[in-house]
């Protein structure tokens, strides 16, 4: 069994309240940032798109401990609207220059419940217009990974323009099971990427730093763990995803409860050195979302800002010089005392001679 009922039964119930607060919006939100391409630094057009939402989410389980995202997700979708909304933004916005285009729907853009296999080859063929874009990004569970449905994108694109994102969160199944509630192992993502790879495709595993019931020490050496794993399938991208607490989550309540604290900045920065070293020609994604605030990735306040305009320069460049300034700050000590404190050796910690 891939879940814990009792996790799963106390997220179900989070999750029943919390969507009757659930969003009506059709619109399709996009915006540009700047982006590390596999070829260097480009421009990322992201859309959110409004399907129904993740089908994990809207289960019987609950879906994950830690996601709130389906709350922003309409009941119903117009697909019409999707697409010509995605066509016009495109016309819009692909001028010169390097593009990824990220298809975001917070759920599986390859699950036909969200979109419809017609409505995926469309907007794929609409994005494949445009030489400029080398990389398209979407995301998706394994589940709905699968020869048919690759060989489908395939007769749309030249699969090496495609990334899969899965939110793969930690190569250990205990914590996939008893923390995150996923609903896969690693086995299913280690399957599925095989697939992914076969086809000409990347894949792109996102990583969580610091679930819920997991201490910052041990999450540091699971992110290690995870990405040695990743790495020997042949994986050249990892994005490391810094917790951030959503409202209507399991995760907001042990928080509220003042049973949690978002991870430290020092030990994102931390990781990014030490795998970059590791794995030098590794494209290391590691956007904060909040960071600096109570419900994301944050220090005392004083040296945040600092650290996320590193960390912000380093993924642009991936040279590990960006990380390398010698940042004094006193809540330094206070990081290493907290990881002290939850009464583990820390000098057991893999690549990590700066502790």
């Amino acid at each position: 069994m891939k879940i814990s009922k009792a996790l799963a039964e106390e997220i179900q119930r989070i999750r029943a309240t919390a969507l009757t607060t659930r969003k009506h919006s059709r619109k399709v939100t996009h915006w540009t940032e700047n982006h590390r391409l596999r070829s260097g630094k480009g421009t990322a057009l992201v859309f959110i798109l409004p399907t129904r939402g993740c089908s994990w989410a809207l289960a019987k389980s609950g879906g994950c401990s830690i996601c709130g995202y389906i709350y922003d997700n309409p009941q119903e979708s117009n697909f019409d609207l999707i697409v010509s909304s995605i066509k016009n933004i495109l016309r819009r916005t692909i001028k010169e220059g390097k593009f990824s285009v990220k298809i975001f729907t917070s759920g599986s853009f390859l699950d036909q419940k969200e979109l419809p296999l017609e409505v995926q080859t469309t907007i794929i063929e609409e994005i494949a217009i445009y030489d400029q874009v080398e990389e398209i990004v979407l995301e998706s569970r394994p589940e709905y990974i699968n020869e048919k449905i690759l060989q489908n994108l395939a007769k749309s694109i030249e699969m090496s323009r495609i990334e899969i994102a899965i939110g793969l969160e930690s190569a250990n199944n205990d914590i996939l099971k008893n923390s995150i509630n996923k609903g896969f192992f690693w086995e299913d993502f280690e399957r599925s990427a095989k697939l992914v790879l076969e086809s000409g495709a990347n894949i792109k595993p996102y990583l969580l730093f610091k679930p819920p019931f997991v201490s910052e020490y041990d999450s540091i050496k699971d992110i290690y763990q995870s990405v040695s794993k990743i790495h020997d399938l042949g994986i050249d991208t990892v994005s490391i995803n810094a917790i951030s607490i959503h409202r209507g989550t399991f995760l907001s309540d042990i928080f509220e409860q003042k049973l949690y604290r978002a991870p430290w900045l020092w030990s994102i920065l931390l990781l990014c050195k030490e795998i970059k070293k590791e794995y030098p020609a590794m494209r290391l994604i590691c956007d904060v979302v909040a960071g600096g605030k109570d419900r994301g990735a944050h220090n005392c306040g004083k040296c945040d800002s600092v650290i996320l305009r590193m960390l912000q320069k380093f993924i642009l460049t991936q040279d590990i010089e960006e990380l390398e300034a010698d940042i004094v700050c006193g809540c330094n000590e206070e990081w290493k005392g907290s990881l002290i404190s939850e009464k583990i050796n820390i000098t057991d910690i893999r690549y990590s001679p700066a502790l």
